[in-house]
């Protein structure tokens, strides 16, 4: 029999949101009930969220069989932005110009190389240098503070525009530099913007991103960032926020593996319990991967956890994920028939940021990466689709930047 307490009104607690369940045993002629573990007597909306969409998951990989990329259908969602007024409901992201041109263009690229057309290239860089008429660094729109995470979306987006009218030689290297930093903590963290940004390992990442795309990777910007990165790893094998101890994260995970690969310093940190937390991130049921313990699959973390283990593939220390099983849930749950663009999870819907991840995480489903030690942070891709009819035909990604691995390695080349 079940029954609720109704005595318990404690709200002091962290997290009490409603009254718990007691289940109690009773016993009939010796006989006695199963005693379920005590992890399945107590529902939350997260756990109650999860079985919800694990049913739905479930519900379409029986229905679904062979499936493949609709890439006309998100072509056209991709270009939308590039000839119509953002919506309503939109406008508020006006101010991060930068993220939205690179989600864009990135998703159009990583879809096909021909799909960013040269005017579409000319009016990216003449937005971009209308936000900051200087070369850089950028806000994330005219007349704001220039923000690491904007600068870092502005540089990868001038990248994937093949240097069209010699636009890149108006990037501001020097202005760049110092003003990164402007921004440098002694402990090695970087400030998101001049004095009252907050630090964590998403600025490092962009920080560090940033300066060894345009040549500017020295000591003194260098000096203590492997150490704050080290610190930031925790008892999960994953990264925090910064070193005390925060809850491992995807997002975070990413960028602290990422720059340790720029900085060629993998192998400062537990790798084996880094691996360990990208294969925990990942469920049967659903096929997805989570950015944290205890959270719903999100198809951006195709990327950012996806992304760490193709970096720990590429530098030999073995897979750790199940990619075809990423790309049946990114395929499968992820696509709608009746709407353009990638979707987080079953129940939303698309928008530019989840379909430049999801592609981005695709890409990686589909390839297996090795270090190529001739090119300075580039890879050897090798496709591992044999079915080319189901192969999605992306182009080859470089998962440290984010960015198509051609672009990467022109753009690289032009500034070191």
């Amino acid at each position: 029999m079940a029954r609720k307490i109704k005595d318990l009104k404690d709200t002091n607690l962290l997290g009490r949101k409603r009254l718990p369940i007691e289940r109690v045993v009773s016993s009939e002629d010796g006989a006695y009930e199963e005693v379920v573990p005590m992890v399945k007597e107590i529902e939350t909306e997260t756990t109650e969220a999860r079985e919800e969409l694990l049913q739905k998951c479930q519900a379409i990989f029986t229905r679904t069989d062979f499936p493949v990329l609709n890439r006309d259908f998100h072509k056209k969602f991709l270009e939308s932005p590039l000839s119509h007024k953002l919506p309503p409901g939109m406008v508020s992201l006006d101010a991060s110009g930068p993220w939205m041109i690179y989600w864009v263009a990135n998703g159009l690229k990583v879809l096909d190389e021909s799909c960013l057309a040269r005017e579409t290239q000319r009016r990216i860089y003449q937005k971009l240098f209308g936000i900051s008429t200087v070369g850089g660094p950028f806000g994330g729109g005219l007349g704001q503070l220039p923000h690491l995470a904007s600068t870092y979306a502005a540089i990868n987006a001038l990248a994937i525009c093949e240097n069209v009218d010699n636009c890149w030689d108006s990037i501001n290297k020097d202005s760049i530099y110092n003003w990164l930093l402007t921004l440098k903590r002694k402990d090695g963290g970087f400030q998101t913007c001049y004095k009252v940004g907050e630090y964590d390992t998403r600025g490092v990442y962009c920080a560090i991103s940033v300066a060894s795309m345009l040549g500017l990777l020295t000591e003194d910007l260098c000096k203590n960032v492997v150490q704050f990165l080290v610190d930031c790893q925790n008892y999960e094998g994953g990264f925090g926020a910064v070193s005390h101890e925060d809850e491992a994260h995807g997002g975070y995970t990413f960028c602290a593996v990422a720059s340790l690969a720029i900085l060629g310093a993998l192998d400062k940190v537990n790798l084996d319990k880094l691996a360990d937390w990208c294969s925990q991130r990942q469920f049967n049921g659903e096929k997805g991967l989570s950015g944290r313990s205890n959270k719903l699959v999100d198809v951006c973390y195709s990327f950012w956890v996806g992304g760490v283990a193709s970096i720990l593939e590429a530098y030999g220390y073995g897979p750790c994920i199940e990619k075809d099983a990423l790309r049946d849930y990114i395929l499968c749950c992820c696509q709608m028939t009746n709407r353009p663009g990638i979707r987080d999870k079953p129940g939303t819907n698309p928008d530019f940021y989840h379909t430049n991840y999801g592609l981005l995480g695709l890409a990686i489903t589909e390839n297996t990466f090795r270090l190529d030690k001739t090119v300075p942070h580039a890879f050897k891709i090798t496709s591992t689709i044999i079915d080319q009819d189901r192969a999605s035909g992306l182009t080859a990604i470089n998962p440290v930047y984010g960015l198509p691995n051609k672009d990467l390695e022109l753009f690289y080349k032009h500034f070191t």
